[in-house]
């Protein structure tokens, strides 16, 4: 497995807000027979945050002693390399296309208990991915390895990844742009998961710039 730092941009005093502390309370909740392990963090457009929410998730629980793991699924947009300073030749598309280790494209990190797999080369055919045998055996390994496994998602209003993805999942945070993010984007957003019935477990208010 190979080693990176966090981007220099994340700042680590913001897992520490009240908004964050509740968010990483709600979700231990769930998780409190330790088989609740997948939280997919969703969004209904691209500029709500959720990345960034997703990532100092995944620093906060893995700061609080938990082995965490953080999974890029946004095949459109990934932005989870980026954001800690990693490259993305090799990562979660080309270990379910069969053509690497999972060993080979899991990334640990300098913040104790963080892993982190990003999206990889994505393929014309990703699509099929996420509905295939190996991304469920894949899904099963990891709960064997990690306390919990954080899974940032496309929007929910383009295409339906999210929508797949939220069958592997034991909880999902909404998460809405404070001044950004339209009331009936959100509603509809909502409305798609709960359709396919994922388990709404909190909206997350960005109040970040």
């Amino acid at each position: 497995m190979g080693e990176t730092k966090y981007g220099e941009y994340l700042n680590l005093d913001s897992i520490n807000s009240k908004a964050f502390n509740e968010l990483k309370a709600n979700i231990q909740l769930i998780n409190a027979d330790s088989k609740k392990k997948v939280i997919m963090i969703a969004s209904s457009g691209s500029s709500d945050g959720r990345s960034t929410t997703t990532a100092y998730l995944s620093l906060s629980l893995a700061k609080s002693g938990k082995k965490t793991i953080l999974v890029d699924c946004d095949l459109k947009k990934p932005n989870i390399h980026n954001m800690f300073d990693l490259t993305n030749d090799k990562g979660l598309v080309n270990y379910l296309s069969g053509d690497v280790s999972l060993e080979k494209v899991v990334k640990t990190t300098k913040i104790k208990n963080l892993s982190i797999l990003t999206s990889g080369t994505v393929t014309l055919n990703y699509a099929e991915l996420f509905v295939s045998a190996r991304f469920n055996e894949f899904i099963t390994l990891l709960k064997e390895d990690y306390d919990y496994i954080i899974i940032d998602t496309p929007p929910i209003t383009i295409g339906a990844d999210a929508e797949v993805l939220s069958r592997y999942t034991d909880g999902c945070v909404l998460v809405v742009k404070s001044g950004k993010t339209e009331r009936k984007s959100a509603h509809k957003a909502k409305e798609i998961l709960q359709k396919v019935h994922a388990n709404i477990i909190g909206v997350f208010l960005n109040e970040t710039d």
